[in-house]
């Protein structure tokens, strides 16, 4: 079964007690810290665009295996190139100045 993924931004998050919202389409969903791929790496932010899996939580809902979007993949995309063409560089120039 294919995972129908939601978009939404992180709308409030409290790192003390490690739960917040995500705001989609109007409505608030509750997210724990657990159900963020990364979130032992960096905190949700609030406004950071993320994806999502809507899930029951009782009566309500409840987002789990949430990803971070990037907010500008052809950014991301050139800088990667730009890194990739750099590290050719410097192989090629080291086999050079042997």
């Amino acid at each position: 079964m294919k995972l129908e993924y939601r978009f939404g931004k992180v709308f409030k998050y409290n790192p003390e007690k490690g739960f917040g919202f995500i705001s989609m389409a109007g409505e608030d969903i509750f997210f724990h810290i657990s159900d963020f791929a990364t979130a032992t790496e960096v905190e949700p932010k609030r406004n950071e665009k993320v994806k999502f899996v809507l899930e029951e939580n009782g009566e309500k809902l409840k987002a789990t295996r949430i990803e971070r979007v990037d907010p500008n993949p052809a950014k991301t995309k050139q800088k990667k190139i730009l890194e990739h063409n750099e590290a050719i560089s410097t192989a090629l120039l080291s086999n050079f100045k042997r």
